[in-house]
């Protein structure tokens, strides 16, 4: 059977983030099934969010002539990738939801809010004419259902699994070090939706108990400058170890090992393939129970009240006391990663493609 992958977002993780994470370990598992995948994905450059954005309209618009979608049994388009084919001439379309921008544009601030607007307009449009949609999580289904106006029994809940990353298995390729202070690890990209600010805000609330601790965050984007502002303001920069993307797989395998604690104060995954690598490794989690989070972590991490550095500082408080504490979600971590496989996820597509292709003539 011959599938044909639609994305215009970026393939690679340190651009396309969790979305990216998926791509590649669902093109490798179908693969893995014997299915025929071709892919149409641009790949535009992401640095300007909104110039990224206009090339997507754009690359979507032209997707109407595309020779290869006329050869295809089925059409797996991520988010609105797909939204300009006409559904009466196209092969059957299953629509990959990750982002679900009518969700997150409610985080953003001009002018992001205004693109990402556009974007849920699209989004809308493409699950709606979708023969399927699939969703990471019953949380994304939920948003999907409400905010787009689609049939319940037309999504279908397809939890996600990762392929193993080239870095993960150098975590414990080296004996961990000891820790000369507490050391705090985030890790996301800096959209509002991820929250960093409430974790540098929950920073002072817990320096009079650890007056030496550190966080590290890895990542970078849109709210760089403002994040940097506020740690000015708060005066933490001496607890704040910026790290911006590390594409050094030993160097970030390092981040990982020496993490006493893993925060992660996000309000809007669809997923959070990030709550799944903290947990494959066992590293103590602390979240917002918020979105996703408690679908995927559950009873493997503190969950924590959203947007609030109180409660934050609290559930990191409370790992940093314990040592015992820390081992034992970790334990449950590691135990609950294993249900979220990449053949439970590839099952789950295989059952898509065919309840799509099922009253359509064989090619």
């Amino acid at each position: 059977m011959r599938v044909v992958v639609i994305t215009s977002w970026a393939t690679d993780v340190i651009s396309g983030s969790g979305t990216a994470v998926f791509f590649n370990a669902f093109l490798a598992g179908l693969r893995e099934r014997g299915y025929e995948v071709e892919v149409i994905a641009p790949n535009f450059d992401t640095a300007d969010y909104i110039e990224a954005t206009l090339k997507r309209f754009l690359f979507n618009t032209e997707l109407r002539t595309e020779p290869r979608l006329r050869e295809a049994d089925v059409i797996i388009g991520f988010d609105y990738d797909g939204y300009g084919l006409d559904p009466a001439q196209r092969p059957p379309l299953i629509a990959s939801a990750h982002a679900i921008f009518g969700d997150l544009h409610r985080w953003e601030r001009e002018p992001i809010r205004t693109i990402v607007h556009a974007q849920a307009f699209f989004d809308r449009v493409n699950m709606q004419r979708a023969d399927l949609v699939t969703a990471g999580s019953q949380y994304a289904k939920d948003q999907i259902v409400r905010l787009y106006g689609v049939p319940a029994e037309k999504v279908q809940v397809i939890p996600h699994g990762m392929l193993t990353p080239s870095w993960l298995p150098l975590v414990d390729a080296e004996p961990r070090q000891p820790n000369p202070h507490p050391i705090v690890l985030a890790i996301g990209k800096f959209y509002p939706r991820k929250r960093v600010d409430v974790l540098l805000r929950a920073i002072p609330l817990l320096i009079d108990e650890f007056p030496d601790l550190e966080v590290r965050i890895v990542g970078n984007g849109l709210e760089w400058d403002a994040l940097h502002a506020l740690a000015d303001e708060l005066k933490v920069n001496a607890h704040v170890t910026w790290l911006s993307h590390i594409t050094d797989d030993v160097a970030f395998a390092r981040e990982w090992r020496q993490a006493d604690v893993f925060c992660h104060p996000s309000c809007q995954e669809s997923f959070g393939y990030v709550y799944l690598e903290a947990m494959t490794l066992g590293k103590p989690i602390v979240a917002a129970r918020a979105s996703a989070a408690p679908e995927v972590v559950g009873e493997a991490g503190l969950l924590v009240e959203p947007e609030n550095p109180a409660a934050l500082a609290e559930g990191i408080r409370l790992f940093l006391r314990d040592e015992a504490l820390r081992a034992e979600f970790g334990r449950r971590g590691r135990a609950r990663a294993q249900l979220f496989t990449m053949a439970r996820m590839i099952d789950g597509y295989e059952a898509a493609i065919r309840k799509v292709t099922a009253a359509v003539p064989a090619r």
